[in-house]
């Protein structure tokens, strides 16, 4: 009995040791990382993983009136909105709509190749399709008229008048016209806004309660300002939160919401809630794999964590959940291009700390 006993404080004490570990040497890290990056006004992080619960809000939401950035303030998630979108796309497949295998042809009759491009290659971006927004002419409207109201077939026909990287299906090249087109076929196989699929089928279930499809210029919520460095030769942050309109990123990158809803969605995502055991399996038939990182249909593997990240003017973060350890992580920077530590990198050293 006293040997019973031993051991459970043995290992009580060897748990408190590691979460005071873990405890200090996050905030050791995040601070670092804030201090020495002038170009980060404030960051978000949320590591979760069984009773070790650390988040913290750091620096400022809004830098002019020295507003502390605050655990529930909404932001652009930016092109973590493409594994919202792609995972409507999944239960319409279960729900025998449309199929993986469908040649975008059916859709758009109007695409040059679509006969062999196929839905699975828009998800898992190996459909040599043009990005539309990697173009001169998206970033010469973008910087000359930013609070241009974009349509989805606008985009599309912006991305067409370029030539594709490659033959369909024999490379990969991320691409957001990729997410557009799976826009477009949600609502062409349920007469919906493809925003109203979401909804109903992802942020009413969960009560996401603080999760919403912007589609333009104006954040929502108690939400934290966004920055750019709009010169590279000074270190001077603008505030862009309601400078640009995102209609452009549209299915491929318009949601805002807070690192609490987030926790509640990568958990769905990471477990396959959405869909059948047959397409979260398809999920995860990786299209491309770079060390420890993979890409499948609309979502990433790094280290275990699935997930993705996502940047948009004035936003860059991470998200992830390893559904192995039952572990999630978020890092949120209202900043976009704050040098080389980007939130993913910042992830990735947290990870390492707890033993990934």
């Amino acid at each position: 009995m006293k040997t019973k006993i031993f051991l459970l404080l043995f290992f009580f004490s060897a748990s408190c040791f590691s979460q005071t570990y873990l405890d200090k040497e996050f905030d050791r890290i995040t601070d670092s990382v804030l201090s020495v990056n002038p170009l980060i006004p404030g960051m978000l992080v949320s590591y979760v993983c069984g009773d070790f619960k650390w988040e913290k809000a750091k620096g400022y939401a809004d830098i002019d009136k020295k507003i502390p950035m605050r655990l529930d303030n909404t932001y652009r998630i930016g092109s973590v909105t493409k594994t919202f979108t792609i995972s409507v796309l999944l239960q319409l497949v279960d729900e025998g709509k449309v199929s993986l295998d469908d040649n975008i042809s059916r859709f758009f009759p109007d695409i040059p190749n679509g006969e062999n491009i196929t839905v699975k290659m828009l998800a898992n971006m190996r459909s040599g399709l043009y990005n539309y927004s990697e173009s001169q002419q998206f970033d010469d409207t973008l910087t000359n008229r930013p609070s241009k109201v974009w349509s989805d077939d606008e985009l599309i026909q912006l991305a067409l008048k370029y030539p594709p990287y490659f033959p369909p299906d024999s490379n990969f090249h991320y691409s957001n016209t990729n997410t557009i087109l799976i826009g477009k076929i949600i609502e062409k196989v349920t007469g919906n806004k493809w925003q109203d699929e979401i909804k109903k089928r992802i942020f009413e279930p969960l009560e996401l309660k603080n999760t919403w499809t912007a589609n333009g210029r104006d954040m929502i919520g108690d939400y934290s300002h966004g920055y750019m460095q709009m010169d590279s030769t000074s270190s001077k942050l603008t505030d862009v939160t309601s400078y640009y309109d995102v209609s452009w990123a549209s299915a491929a990158g318009d949601i805002i919401s807070d690192i609490n809803d987030i926790k509640i969605y990568l958990r769905a995502l990471g477990t396959g809630k959405f869909y059948s055991e047959k397409m979260r399996e398809a999920r995860k038939e990786w299209a491309i794999t770079h060390g420890n990182l993979k890409y499948g249909l609309g979502m990433f593997s790094v280290s275990g964590f699935l997930g993705h990240n996502g940047g948009i003017p004035g936003f860059t973060n991470f998200s992830g959940y390893n559904p192995e350890s039952d572990c999630s992580i978020i890092v949120v920077y209202n900043t976009q291009r704050p040098g080389a530590d980007m939130p993913d990198e910042l992830a990735k050293r947290l990870l390492q700390v707890a033993g990934y």
